[in-house]
């Protein structure tokens, strides 16, 4: 900095650039979806609003990503080929690193018995319907988790 810099700072015309607080790095998202048009969608939303984001088309991809990304939040659907959504949640919650990482589960398998085994017995946080719920509404429950601090 130079003598103008620091009369500028001095009159509050500038800020000081010492002072300014370091941003926070980006959370992390991993969206488990094996319809690319909505995982794609889900994606761009998602970075936009400042995430970091990851994909994975099946369970098995997932999986392998949880433990390695290390998300702040899981947006899981549960009907996928290879390894489905219950199987990948009940498989991360034996993940030390991942035990309680929230996970909202956003499905088309609405049936009561999903709903039950995903939310109480594999701790997921939230259970969504695609049909029911709107993007906005998604951002806003990511947003929530991803800033909550989880305890399980």
């Amino acid at each position: 900095m130079n003598v103008i810099d620091d009369i500028k700072i001095l009159t509050g015309k500038k800020k000081d650039p010492r002072l300014e607080k370091p941003a926070a790095p980006p959370k992390k998202i991993l969206i488990v979806e094996d319809e690319k048009p909505l995982a794609d969608i889900l994606y761009t939303r998602l970075t936009e609003e400042g995430f970091l984001v990851a994909t994975a088309d099946n369970g098995q991809k997932g999986l392998e990503l949880a433990a390695t990304f290390h998300p702040n939040v899981i947006l899981l659907d549960l009907l996928m080929p290879v390894m489905d959504g219950k199987q990948m949640l009940r498989a991360l919650r034996e993940i030390p690193a991942c035990k309680t990482t929230p996970v909202i589960v956003l499905t088309n398998a609405g049936e009561i018995e999903n709903i039950r085994e995903t939310q109480f017995y594999s701790n997921a946080e939230e259970f969504l319907i695609k049909s029911n719920v709107s993007m906005e509404e998604i951002i806003k429950k990511v947003k929530f988790y991803s800033n909550a601090t989880i305890l399980k």
